[in-house]
């Protein structure tokens, strides 16, 4: 980068340039639109992509097609912010446009963002930043996992699935503008699913496209009756903390040491009697198609799994239960819940099967998914 890119760019994050002219940053009125900018650089495409990757490398420790995967010709989704970044050539380098909806985000934040890249792209500065029309959103807590979500939408060419640090799971796509993001939910299992594209109706289809996926039968989610206890403690003695701060107003109060406030919620008998009976207690989330004469579900763990490749050295069976009789339920009924005691479980690679017999004895295969567990939640790989 040359030297007075670099000045003009840490000029521009501080809102002041050269010769009277001010890169405003101060947030406007409106709370929820799209933001974009547009801007030249010098740089080819592959430079382009070069410069950001190194960008990418130092600042989030991650390779480019982790940051900034394509997701259409020259169009990328950038990971780390959230935000659609577009390459056109031209006669001296590229031209690039750069959205990001704004939505929970202000627009001094989403600003410096884009002018982090544009500085990196020796663009020249101040940028002109234009407010679109906001992406129209549609939300649900589903019972639905990362990988549901990619068997959703496989036929839709224009919806890429996108490795992701930063969500629990994400889609994006570049014509038209849209993307799904699954986040964690309180419910045991569920995730919550953001569904935001340019027109309402695409939204609301998309949606109940999904919905209808995770209402087949298989295993929706696994997870630890223990680890899941743990975090309710934290969160109640975290709402502990705050009530006693707000009831008060005007009063100092020193706020008590988090360990305290969680022992004090361990200590009360309701909870006492929860804790043990969830020691050593995981669950499976499933559904049945049909009536059957019994279910029967397996743990197993995969020694010494790479991630990328999905290799092992060896399988090792952890335990079983079985279900009688399973009746289906409706569509909209919450999946069943399946317990099991296992042994402790380390930081690694687990199966879980799910078999079913039918009235005739024949054995079925419902499902079979693979986790890795890092010690309180479950990933789907």
């Amino acid at each position: 980068m040359r030297a007075s890119h670099i000045i003009l760019w840490f000029v521009a994050l501080s809102g002041v340039l050269p010769e009277g002219r001010a890169q405003t940053l101060a947030s406007a009125p409106a709370p929820n639109i799209m933001l974009s900018t547009r801007f030249s650089t010098p740089l080819g495409y592959e430079a382009v992509l070069t410069r950001l990757g190194s960008y990418y490398q130092e600042q989030v420790g991650r390779i480019l097609p982790l940051t900034l995967p394509e997701i259409g010709p020259k169009s990328h989704f950038e990971v780390w912010h959230d935000m659609f970044l577009f390459f056109e050539s031209a006669d001296k380098g590229m031209t690039v446009t750069i959205r990001r909806p704004t939505e929970g985000v202000g627009y001094r934040l989403v600003k410096t963002w884009m002018l982090d890249v544009a500085g990196r792209l020796e663009a020249n500065l101040p940028l002109d930043f234009k407010e679109e029309p906001a992406l129209q959103k549609v939300e649900a807590d589903l019972f639905a996992s990362r990988r549901d979500m990619a068997r959703a939408f496989k036929s839709d060419v224009s919806l890429k699935s996108i490795p992701t640090w930063e969500h629990a799971g994400l889609m994006a796509s570049a014509a038209p503008i849209a993307w799904i993001v699954l986040s964690p939910s309180r419910n045991h299992g569920a995730h919550h699913v953001k569904i935001e594209t340019e027109h309402l109706a695409d939204a609301r289809q998309m949606l109940a496209r999904l919905t209808q996926e995770v209402q087949k039968p298989g295993i929706y989610a696994v997870y630890s009756e223990e680890a899941e206890l743990e975090r309710e403690v934290r969160e109640l003695a975290g709402g502990q903390s705050a009530e006693v701060a707000a009831s008060t107003p005007g009063a100092y109060i020193p706020n008590p040491d988090q360990k305290y406030l969680e022992g004090r919620v361990r200590a009360e008998p309701e909870m006492v009697k929860r804790t043990a009976a969830a020691q050593g207690q995981f669950a499976i989330r499933c559904r049945v198609d049909k009536a059957y004469r019994k279910v029967t579900f397996v743990w197993s763990e995969l020694t010494q799994y790479v991630r990328v490749s999905g290799r092992y050295e060896a399988e090792r069976a952890m335990g079983q239960g079985v279900l009688p009789a399973p009746k289906p339920g409706l569509p909209t009924a919450p999946p069943v819940t399946l317990r099991a005691k296992l042994p402790s479980m380390q930081p690694g690679a687990y199966r879980v099967r799910l078999d079913a017999e039918d009235s005739d004895g024949r054995t079925v295969r419902i499902d079979e998914r693979i986790y890795w567990f890092d010690g309180k939640a479950f990933e789907e790989l």
